[in-house]
């Protein structure tokens, strides 16, 4: 019997709705609200599909944002994802240089594009180029 009423209180509380955190309520108790901590927008949802999808942004200008969902990869079973990221950095004279990356990481690797990553120069490595061969004496 035991068993049974801890089950349904297992259940009960799995079922509870996972609402999306409100930056003006308290994150616990006393500790002060999101917005104390200087976080003005959270969200996180999390899908029966194993879909999800989560966001951020800070009185400091930082925002990301990610969603990713389950998908058949030949034989296997993954996760990809795709988002975007920015914030504001600081050039060499401390002038404000914003920064804006989006990503997405599938069964092709991690590509990320945005005017803040270097790009080598044409023809530095060419794909398929012979290394110089090395003699040692």
């Amino acid at each position: 019997m035991k068993l049974i009423v801890i089950s349904c209180l297992v259940a009960l509380a799995m079922a509870r709705p996972q609402d999306l955190l409100d930056a003006s309520q308290p994150f616990n108790g006393d500790t002060g609200s999101a917005q104390d901590a200087g976080i003005l927008r959270m969200e996180n949802v999390q899908r029966e599909d194993g879909s999800f999808q989560y966001g951020f942004e800070t009185v400091d200008s930082i925002v990301q944002d990610v969603t990713g969902q389950i998908k058949q990869i030949g034989e296997e079973v993954g996760v990809v994802m795709q988002g975007s990221y920015s914030f504001i950095a600081k050039d060499e004279n401390g002038a404000d240089v914003p920064v804006s990356i989006t990503w997405t990481a599938d069964e092709n690797g991690f590509q990320a594009q945005g005017d803040a990553i270097p790009v080598a120069p044409e023809g530095a490595n060419p794909v398929g180029a012979q290394a110089p061969e090395i003699i040692v004496e």
